[in-house]
C-alpha cells in the first residue's frame, strides 16, 4: 500500500510540476500563444488527438479518485481499532482513548495539562503525550510513571497484547506554587502568634 501512496504523490508532484512550470513559461511569453493555439486546435478537431486527450483526462479523474479513496481510507483505520471477539467485530474509536488517558494523566498532581494523540499501524500503537508540570519533579521518574500507566491502560482496554510505544514531551514546567503558599501561610501563622494584644486589665 505504502508503494502505490508513494507512487500517487510522485504523480501529483510531476503533474503540479508541469502545471506550474508551463504557465509561468506562458505568463513570461517564453510560449508562443500561437502555438498553444495550434495544438488546442489541431486536439478538438483531430480524431485521434481527441482519443488520447479524453483518454488521459479520464485516466486523471480515475486516478484522482482511487486516491482520495486512498487516503480517505488510510485516515479511517488510523483512528479506529479494530479486532475480532467469539461474537463478531469491535471497533474502537482512538478519540475515546485520547480522553481516557488525559484524564487519567491529569489526575497525578504534578501533572497540571495533558495532550494526548494515538496513532494506530500495524506494527503496533504509538502514543504521543504533551504535558505541563505544575512543579519541580523529577522528570524521569514521573515520565517513567505515565509511560507505564498509558501502556497498562491501553492494553487492559482493548484485551489484547498489542506493542505500545509512548512517547511524553514536556513542554512546559511551572513553578512551585503550592510551596509558596504554604510558606506564606506558614510566615503569617507566626507573625499572628508573635503579636500579643496588649493587657487591658478587669472591668467592673
Amino acid at each position: 500500500m505504502r508503494f502505490f501512496t508513494r507512487i500517487a504523490v510522485l504523480l501529483y508532484v510531476i503533474l503540479v510540476l508541469f502545471l506550474g512550470c508551463f504557465t509561468l513559461l506562458y505568463v513570461s511569453h517564453a510560449v508562443d500563444f500561437k502555438q498553444v493555439f495550434d495544438v488546442l486546435y489541431a486536439a478538438y478537431f483531430d480524431h485521434r488527438l481527441r482519443l488520447i486527450a479524453g483518454s488521459i483526462a479520464a485516466g486523471m479523474l480515475l486516478f484522482n479518485f482511487l486516491f482520495y479513496r486512498l487516503f480517505s481510507i488510510n485516515a479511517r483505520r488510523e483512528r479506529v481499532i479494530a479486532f475480532d471477539n467469539p461474537s463478531g467485530r469491535v471497533s474502537v474509536a482512538l478519540d475515546a482513548l485520547e480522553e481516557l488517558l488525559r484524564r487519567m494523566i491529569t489526575k497525578s498532581p504534578e501533572i497540571k495539562e495533558a495532550k494526548v494523540a494515538l496513532r494506530a499501524s500495524k506494527k503496533g500503537l504509538y502514543v504521543k503525550i504533551r504535558m505541563v508540570l505544575c512543579a519541580e519533579v523529577n522528570i524521569p521518574e514521573i515520565t517513567s510513571k505515565v509511560q507505564e500507566l498509558s501502556r497498562r491502560k491501553i492494553q487492559d482496554i482493548i484485551g489484547l497484547d498489542e506493542p505500545v510505544n509512548v512517547t511524553v514531551y514536556i513542554g512546559k514546567i511551572l513553578p512551585d506554587r503550592v510551596k509558596e503558599k504554604r510558606s506564606s501561610k506558614k510566615e503569617e501563622i507566626e507573625e499572628k502568634s508573635e503579636t500579643t494584644i496588649p493587657f487591658q486589665g478587669y472591668r467592673a
